[in-house]
């Protein structure tokens, strides 16, 4: 029975361990297999392990530690081949190449071909003063016009009404015979050119009647008709009819435009004694910028503050009514109101009129 027990133990010892295993490695490591594979006969390939789907146990890695013996060379995959481009895809690619360079380089000649053109067609701008050194407006300046200064009543015009008959011409139907002139420094014959004064025919039909007029033009009208057109617009309100007195004033006009505006007997007012009165509003409705000359008061009743008297001329070739109006005239057109001035020359004539008796 001894022997059976020692004989059982030294079985159950032997059985317990392994001795093909090192001591130092765990029970469960694997044995390295041995690679075969040379370069004249290559190994097969090593079959992969697959996993059953079923089964939910995995299977443990090897460890990247583990060494092989120095005896054994690691095992290296065979590279892949390197693939070589064919003779004919190497080709295509270089057509394509040399198409894409053609195509660019006519590209760039048409487009410097087409900016050429449109910088030929385009207008070329005005060249610019080389004295110019002030910088350009700007736009929302270039269109702006100019700011129109405001008129006072000082810069406003003015208008000069004149009245026709014994103002600037007289007329009848009998030439006038011919008388010398007086003394004095501005009479017609200090002038020198004729003393007979000038005379114009008007022949005029009314009512089938035609009646033959001579018109005499008043010493100076046509220099005081040059002056004074400069200053005023000049109007002329005549109690004259109209067959009549159209052709004098074309003639007094000469052709200068200056006496364009007219008034005749139907813009007048009749009154009972069959004298005519004038309105200047007619002619304009601001009657601080209007002045009448006439040699009848009774035509400027209507307006008194803006009538300028004269005295009728008829046949006096000595006669300077109409330059020494001048004066009158040139400081009315500088007042915003000429009611004003004409009120105090008015005045001062009252004031001088009466005479101690």
């Amino acid at each position: 029975m001894n022997t059976l027990g020692y004989v059982a133990r030294q079985f159950d010892v032997l059985a317990s361990s392994n001795p093909s295993n090192p001591p130092n490695k765990p029970p469960n490591a694997r044995i390295p297999r041995v690679s075969t594979w040379s370069i004249l006969f290559p190994g097969p390939p090593m079959p992969s392990v697959r996993r059953s789907q079923s089964s939910p146990i995995l299977h443990p890695q090897q460890s990247t530690t583990d060494t092989l013996p120095p005896s054994t060379s690691p095992t290296t995959p065979p590279s892949p081949p390197t693939p070589t481009l064919s003779k004919v895809h190497l080709d295509t690619v270089i057509d394509q190449i040399f198409f894409i360079r053609v195509f660019l380089l006519v590209w760039d000649h048409l487009k410097s071909a087409w900016q050429a053109l449109f910088a030929l067609i385009q207008p070329l701008p005005p060249a610019a003063p080389a004295t110019t050194a002030s910088p350009e407006p700007e736009p929302e300046n270039v269109h702006t016009p100019p700011p129109v200064p405001k008129k006072t009543p000082f810069h406003l015009p003015k208008t000069l009404v004149l009245d026709l008959d014994e103002t600037l011409i007289h007329s009848t139907s009998r030439p006038i015979p011919y008388q010398p002139s007086g003394s004095g420094l501005l009479s017609l014959g200090s002038f020198g050119k004729s003393n007979k004064p000038a005379g114009h025919m008007v022949e005029v039909v009314l009512g089938g009647r035609s009646t033959l007029y001579h018109v005499y033009k008043r010493p100076f009208v046509d220099f005081f008709l040059r002056t004074v057109s400069s200053w005023y617009t000049l109007v002329i309100f005549t109690a004259s009819m109209q067959e009549y007195a159209d052709p004098v004033i074309d003639w007094l006009d000469a052709g200068r435009g200056i006496l364009e505006h007219r008034f005749f007997r139907d813009s007048c007012t009749q009154l009972p004694n069959g004298s005519y009165t004038k309105d200047l509003t007619i002619v304009d409705p601001d009657l601080s910028r209007v002045c009448l000359v006439d040699n009848s008061p009774i035509s400027y009743s209507t307006n008194e503050a803006n009538g300028i008297p004269i005295e009728g001329w008829t046949h006096d070739p000595s006669d300077e009514a109409l330059l020494d109006l001048l004066p009158v005239l040139d400081s009315l057109r500088f007042t915003s109101d000429v009611r004003r001035v004409l009120g105090l020359r008015s005045a001062g004539i009252i004031h001088q009129s009466p005479n101690p008796s």
